[in-house]
């Protein structure tokens, strides 16, 4: 196994990686949803042993998508997938100075470890989180603070209905 540097991957995070949240529904609570962070970085197959060196320096596990098979002139690809609180935020907390355009987001996901991590939240909370990293991934200089208040404010808003 050859060693990775934080570096190293934060520049394949900001280039072929995306950030985002996973959501499962709470048992009895509809309306209800729980929230984690979800770190991948895709490839064509060809880049797979980078991945694999990923994966053993950094956790998480590796999909395969046969993407052949929908359209003959796309390339299969593997990702490398980090998802959870615990493995994720790891990641993110060590590369998020490193990183340029997804540094935003990676700082959301920060947040929401310390503030939400393990609350069931409303789907309407769940949502604007979302739409949040929509926004970043559009406008990587958007703020991460802007989106931590308003989704604590519907955080707030949506528990005092309950």
């Amino acid at each position: 196994m050859k060693r990775v540097s934080w570096k190293y991957l934060a520049g394949f995070i900001d280039g072929e990686g995306c950030i985002d949240m996973q959501g499962s529904k709470v048992p009895g609570y509809p309306d209800n949803i729980y929230v984690r962070p979800r770190l991948r970085v895709c490839l064509a197959d060809s880049g797979k042993d980078l991945l694999e060196n990923f994966k053993l320096n950094f956790g998480g596990h590796l999909c395969h998508r046969e993407l052949s098979q929908k359209n003959p002139t796309w390339q299969n690809a593997t990702s490398w997938e980090v998802t959870g609180y615990g493995p994720a935020c790891s990641v993110l907390r060590n590369v998020v100075n490193h990183l340029i355009l997804k540094r935003e987001q990676a700082r959301l996901c920060l947040w929401m470890e310390e503030h939400i991590k393990g609350k069931p939240l409303h789907q309407k909370v769940r949502d604007l989180i979302r739409d949040e990293l929509s926004l970043m991934k559009r406008d990587p200089h958007r703020l991460s603070e802007t989106a931590q208040t308003s989704i604590w404010d519907a955080i707030v808003e949506t528990s005092e209905k309950i």
